[in-house]
């Protein structure tokens, strides 16, 4: 909790104004910590910020957690076929944004289609998302040039006296036959705080809404999470917390590929693929972290707080290629990607409207790919290929962000140093030198302007940057996305000019927020196809994205309200070889609905997605691999009801949803399937997205 003056002035003034409609329901201004690194209103941020609470994520039925983000304004996803969901923000997707849990970097560095790094933690053990759309590197260093996810996951707060809360929630969903679970309890008093939680998630292949099923689409979770709070004396805190996050099964269905022939290069040419149905897949994906972290009040003449975190993150996964036909693996690999890394972050207030932000920042990612191969005739995969030894990512950043809080206005300036070192004792075909350090600079200046309740204007100006990671610098092999990576450990760091200008406000019973920005991108990095199903990473001299997002809401009186938000996206690559549209941008997309809620009683949600088509294509740098999208609608429903006080709870409610309501069949523009390997006849589906689903969920507050 951010303890400054201008704290405390800017949650006063937002109480005060809903105070001001004593005839209306109190709702405040939302908050978030992502965006600044302490709490604030987003009203006083210079930067375009989604916030999803946990009544909304509970009322969702999603897989991952780029369902939850599917059609906020300024977010797309990327589909691969497994239930990894790929958000995208503002066009950047992948490595280019950051995603934090609880406020840790997770580190995985992995190529296209192979999954979300989102998706490492269970739905339904999350409480809260903050997106920050728009360079974020000052804060948080590498791979924030496109925006920052960090999910926040369930805990209890500290109570007077001592007390046993928890909470429950079960699923079903029709479309994948899916059934889900979890369980939380938290085990409180004034000076501890233990928090225990459990979720699974068992969902098989979905239909599409063409009623075919889409094979290997299915997956199971499971997922254990364990925090300990400890306040040590008033202001100063402890927090111990231990994580482990489960998938098995996931099957990347962008990679599956029919061959009439084997592939059988000549020796030292490239690796053998037997012929027919051959599929890559991980038998199974685990996240385990560990964390110890400091939260101290100083206080003293400027208000002093100070934050410390210490943290080891493991990512484990397994990378294997299947062949149906002989019913045998013939290439397997298991990696760990091990994260460890810290940061110290110093809070002052040299005055009452002024909070200085000061801090550092080092983590180390290592990783050693070793894979067993198979070559024909038998492809029993038994020959031991060392893909990169002693692969590491290391990075020390310091930065400082200075708030002024004005009359009228809130001013921020920021920066950041950041050195960047990629090495490894050597890497599978790629040639010397390997190693290569980056220096980087990232800076931002914005400001908000409290004009009147109905027009807050803000805008800003930032420079973000990432490095590019383990994978794209030292691994040469298959990709899950169908074409062979040529990797290049000379990238240099591609880095985003933002520009955005928006504006928030309130006129009567409606809320409104509008930005527009356009993002200069020099040394873009990406696969470019050279040769059929061979992609080299390199970086393109320039590209250039621009867009338009708004969000309107209107409240109708009694709970009940309509809102809409859009975004329109146009991406451009401008190097000089190209000169065409930016590769898999997503096609600009509406979405309007009506909700009714209530603290108990009947509640119901409307809603209905367009998205336009997208024949914006990057026919030259994917060798005419992207596909034209058309555009579709799709409608959600929900109805429930909320319970009070009963048989020993202290509330629950019931909730039946419908997803895709008329079962249209449709794809994600950003979908990996490329149209020369789909071949349905020989079990190569296009990744066609969900048809209708109906959803029961029950949640409960014990």
């Amino acid at each position: 909790m951010r303890h400054t003056a201008s704290a405390v002035l800017s949650l006063t003034a937002a109480i005060a104004a809903a105070v001001a409609h004593a005839d209306e329901a109190i709702v405040l201004e939302p908050v978030t910590v992502t965006a600044k690194g302490y709490e604030a209103l987003v009203s006083e941020t210079a930067a375009s910020v989604n916030v999803i609470e946990s009544d909304e994520i509970r009322r969702r039925e999603a897989r991952s957690v780029g369902d939850l983000l599917r059609g906020e304004p300024g977010v797309a996803v990327a589909v691969d076929g497994s239930v990894g969901v790929d958000p995208i923000i503002r066009g950047l997707k992948r490595d280019q944004v950051l995603v934090l849990i609880d406020g840790v970097r997770v580190n995985a560095m992995q190529p296209p289609a192979r999954g979300s790094l989102a998706s490492y933690v269970n739905v339904d053990l999350i409480e809260r998302i903050e997106v920050v759309r728009g360079p974020g590197s000052v804060l948080y260093g590498a791979g924030a040039m496109g925006g920052v996810i960090n999910i926040v996951t369930r805990g209890g707060r500290f109570t007077d006296e001592p007390d046993v809360r928890g909470w429950t929630r079960l699923g079903y969903t029709s479309v994948d036959d899916g059934f889900r679970g979890a369980v939380g309890t938290s085990l409180s008093s004034a000076t501890q705080l233990l928090d225990l939680s459990a979720a699974w998630l068992d969902a098989g292949d979905y239909k599409t809404g063409s009623g075919e099923r889409l094979d290997d689409s299915g997956t199971e979770q499971g997922a254990l999470h364990l925090r300990y709070r400890a306040s040590l004396a008033p202001g100063h805190e402890v927090q111990l917390r231990a994580q482990r996050d489960r998938r098995e099964n996931v099957w990347y269905l962008a990679s599956r590929r029919y061959l009439e022939e084997p592939i059988v290069p000549p020796p030292g040419a490239g690796l053998h693929q037997p012929d027919g149905l051959n599929t890559h897949y991980t038998p199974r994906q685990q996240r385990d972290l560990l964390e110890g972290r400091y939260e101290g009040e100083l206080g003293g003449a400027w208000d002093t707080r100070l934050v410390a975190s210490i943290y080891r993150q493991d990512l484990e996964r397994g990378n294997y290629d299947w062949n149906r036909e002989r019913a045998q693996d013939y290439r397997t690999s298991d990696t760990d990607f091990d994260t460890r890394g810290g940061r110290l972050q110093v809070e002052l207030s040299p005055h009452p409207r002024h909070v200085l932000l000061a801090g550092v920042e080092a983590w180390q990612l290592k990783a050693s790919p070793v894979s067993f191969v198979g070559f024909a005739p038998d492809f029993q995969p038994d020959f031991r290929l060392q893909l990169i030894d002693n692969g590491r990512l290391e990075s020390r950043g310091v930065f400082l962000q200075d708030d002024i809080y004005l009359d009228d206005f809130t001013i921020t300036l920021g920066a950041r140093y950041d050195e960047v070192q990629g090495s490894a004792d050597s890497a599978l075909g790629v040639t010397a030198p390997l190693d290569k350090t980056d220096y980087n600079l990232s800076w931002s200046a914005g400001a908000t302007w409290e004009l009147d309740a109905g027009f807050n204007p803000y805008a800003s100006l930032s420079e973000g940057y990432r490095s590019a990671g383990l994978l794209e610098r030292y691994l040469t092999y298959p990709y899950s996305d169908g074409f062979n990576w040529l990797s290049n450990p000379q990238l240099e760091p591609e880095r985003n000019l933002s520009v955005e200008v928006g504006a928030r406000g309130r006129i009567g019973d409606t809320r409104y927020t509008v930005a527009v920005y356009e993002s200069r991108i020099r040394d873009y990095i990406g696969g470019q196809v050279i040769a059929p199903n061979v992609k080299q990473t390199v970086n393109l001299d320039s590209a250039r994205i621009r867009g338009a997002e708004f969000s309107v809401d209107h409240d109708l009186g009694d709970g009940l309200s309509a809102f809409a938000w859009g975004t329109w996206l146009r991406g451009d690559n401008r190097d000089p070889e190209f000169r065409e549209p930016l590769y898999q941008m997503p096609p600009s997309e509406l979405s309007v609905g009506l909700a009714q809620q209530s603290p108990l009683g009947w509640q119901w949600r409307g809603q209905a997605r367009a998205v336009a088509k997208q024949d914006r294509t990057a026919d030259r740098f994917s060798g005419g691999a992207e596909r034209k999208t058309p555009g579709f609608t799709t409608v959600d429903a929900a109805v429930g009801y909320r319970f009070g006080p009963s048989a020993g709870l202290k509330g629950h409610e019931l909730t039946l949803s419908v997803s895709n309501l008329f079962d249209r069949d449709y794809r994600e523009h950003v979908n990996e399937m490329t149209a020369a390997r789909i071949d349905p006849v020989n079990g190569v589906q296009d990744l066609r997205a969900p048809g209708r689903s109906i959803g029961l969920t029950w949640y409960a507050e014990f």
